[in-house]
């Protein structure tokens, strides 16, 4: 089998418990402190400023408004290295499997907001776009999100993300009001912390009245036979980066039937976990 990043060396440490798993499908949710080292977060951190001053200019936003990125996962190659953070990628896969990729990256820098403008400006919602309005309920999975914090959100008035930890279960339309107060938590995490959460569960940002901004990267993982938000194909200087299961993250394959019934070919983080956990994983069809 091709040689893997290094990175890959360290995966079986950081597999998910039965208690990690149990958090998750019961909570919807999973904290992972000290996910990233300070240096990895200071790294990320002068990147994502670079980005940032870009993206004001391009988009025509004041220093003060709520800067939304997308595609972020092409826009450095630092940014390579968290599609499979070893704190992190060995909890997608126990969770949804390996047949997976990475179906969207998207980068959120929310400033304080100015007293005139202080509103609520994160409504409740499940992720997922028109399958949310589509697919019958109950829903399954799909998909979850991590979220690598960059800044501190140790406390509420710093914009915290806020759950309904267990509505994934409810599987219920997002909320459109607060009646159920009592059950919303404010995510307080310190920067360098992942939070791992299913797509399903009710979500919202919160409002940010501090004086720093709020800085966090969200990278989406699905299964494979879902397109891609991030992309249709990824260009193909950044798939020559990438080792093979980086390349399965990013969307490639070997042809068009590959991401509804793979070959060993298509999904090469299959070969490494059944030749590093000794797991029998049908591949499709009962083969």
């Amino acid at each position: 089998m091709t040689a893997m990043n290094g990175a890959s060396q360290e995966w079986l440490r950081y597999c998910a418990t039965q208690e990690q798993l149990d958090t998750f499908n019961d909570d919807g949710y999973l904290v992972v402190e000290d996910a990233l080292p300070p240096q990895m977060v200071e790294q990320l951190t002068e990147v994502v400023d670079r980005i940032e001053t870009e993206e004001r200019k391009r988009q025509n936003l004041s220093s003060n408004q709520l800067l939304v990125k997308f595609r972020t996962v092409i826009e450095d190659d630092i940014f390579l290295e968290l599609l499979d953070w070893p704190q992190t990628f060995p909890l997608v896969w126990d969770i949804l499997g390996w047949n997976i990729q990475l179906y969207i990256s998207h980068l959120i820098v929310y400033p304080a907001e100015p007293e005139k403008d202080k509103v609520l400006a994160g409504g409740w919602h499940q992720d997922g776009g028109r399958p949310v309005q589509e697919m019958e309920r109950p829903q399954p999975r799909l998909s979850l999100k991590i979220s690598y914090w960059l800044s501190n959100v140790d406390s509420p008035d710093n914009g915290a993300m806020q759950i309904i930890p267990g509505s994934h279960k409810r599987d219920a339309l997002p909320l459109s009001s607060d009646s159920d107060s009592e059950k919303i938590l404010d995510l307080c995490v310190k920067a360098g912390t992942a939070v791992l959460f299913d797509r399903r569960m009710s979500h919202r940002r919160g409002l940010n009245t501090s004086n720093t901004s709020r800085k966090v990267l969200f990278f989406g993982y699905s299964y494979r036979w879902l397109r891609g938000l991030d992309f249709n194909l990824m260009p193909e200087e950044i798939l020559k980066k990438c080792d093979p299961i980086r390349r399965q993250l990013l969307g490639d394959g070997v042809d068009i039937k590959g991401w509804w019934q793979p070959t060993e070919a298509d999904v090469p983080l299959r070969t490494w976990i059944k030749e590093h956990r000794g797991e029998e994983l049908p591949i499709w069809g009962g083969s």
